[in-house]
């Protein structure tokens, strides 16, 4: 028994082809007495473009959410959404007053070292007078010689714990970590933010994008992976027109697929060229690939276009119940027309439908 199945074609596909047979002059019905009705059509000449036809979404290529170094009420925001920044401008300023307290205190720390410090030195000193004169024991020397180092020790610290209150009020103050654009700005003045003390913790206080260079993210069904590569050329659609607004560039194709709406596939992204002014950051665009292309190419419909045993075939009329089948090679394909590199000549009728059981295939 021969198993047969169409050429994958759109779900609509079959309304499609009814509807193309009922207006062409090429499709007609096969009214031949014993035959029965037979949808065939003949083969045409055409120009053939497929592509591939996706929905993607636009993101920036560079997004950071700012997120502070320290946590604090915000007494100052100095940004607004949509507004243009340089790397370095300042967008935040955190109250500072408890760190300030705690400045002082670290310095009044580091003169009260000092002064431990040099107290120390001068009983070392004169420890070493003594003990150089044979009027105090080894054992003495070395207490002092050890105090000493523990004030040196002390003041060493307080200096550091200085140091580290002067970084925290410095980071009070949020600057731009790069050139961009602000998205977001989800705080005000005397709100109480915390810190970022790791990646996924932490107040966002506004969000930064470049806006200058645009990313489409698409997610490609694995059928259709094998035939894009980084560095393809895509058209952008915007709306329900057919009409290319912008063109893209592929930029990326992942290497682990990833399942997306239920369908397996591969995340691709594509940088956008030219006038990208119409595209804002979370659009949702159509892109449309062109994958291949015949020009004068034999074409039937991709619904005369049957497969047997692994081999693409379609089936000629031959009067009374004869049907041939004939081995064809298949190329370009769109949503209503297969490209016949070989096996079929134009003008020659192929049938619509698999033969019936009482056909008899040559």
């Amino acid at each position: 028994m021969i198993r047969l199945s169409r050429l994958p074609a759109p779900a609509f596909g079959g309304a499609v082809l009814a509807a193309a047979c009922f207006l062409l002059p090429s499709c007609s019905r096969d009214n031949r007495a014993g035959e029965g009705q037979r949808r065939t059509v003949a083969a045409e000449r055409r120009d053939i473009s497929e592509q591939i036809r996706l929905s993607g979404d636009i993101a920036p290529a560079y997004q950071v959410e700012i997120k502070p170094e320290v946590g604090g009420k915000i007494r100052e925001v100095r940004v607004a959404t949509g507004q243009q920044v340089k790397q370095g401008d300042l967008l935040f300023v955190i109250d500072d007053s408890e760190l300030q307290i705690d400045l002082a205190s670290a310095q009044v720390d580091i003169d009260g070292a000092r002064v431990s410090v040099e107290k120390q030195a001068g009983n070392l000193d004169r420890a070493a007078e003594l003990y150089a004169a044979k009027l105090i024991s080894k054992e003495v020397y070395d207490n002092l010689e050890a105090d000493h180092r523990l004030a040196e020790n002390a003041l060493e610290g307080a200096r550091r714990r200085f140091e580290t209150v002067q970084d925290r009020i410095a980071k009070t103050r949020v600057v731009a970590p790069a050139d961009g654009t602000i998205l977001s700005v989800p705080v005000i003045p005397g709100q109480v933010v915390v810190a970022a003390m790791s990646v996924n913790a932490g107040t966002t206080l506004a969000t930064l994008a470049d806006l200058s260079t645009l990313l489409i993210d698409a997610h490609v069904n694995q059928l259709d992976i094998g035939k894009i590569a980084s560095g393809s050329s895509v058209e952008v659609l915007t709306g329900t027109g057919d009409e290319a607004r912008a063109t893209a560039k592929v930029s990326f194709v992942a290497p682990l697929a990833t399942t997306k709406n239920n369908v397996k596939g591969f995340s691709i992204q594509a940088v956008l060229t030219g006038d990208t002014s119409i595209f804002r950051p979370g659009m949702t665009v159509g892109i449309r690939l062109p994958v291949a292309s015949a020009t004068n190419a034999v074409s039937v419909p991709v619904g005369a276009v049957f497969e047997d045993g692994g081999r693409k075939v379609v089936y000629l009329p031959q009067g009374g119940t004869n049907v041939e089948k004939r081995v064809i090679e298949v190329g370009a394909t769109d949503l209503f027309h297969a490209e016949i590199r070989s096996g079929l000549a134009p003008g020659e009728q192929v049938l619509l439908d698999p033969p019936g059981n009482g056909d008899d295939n040559s």
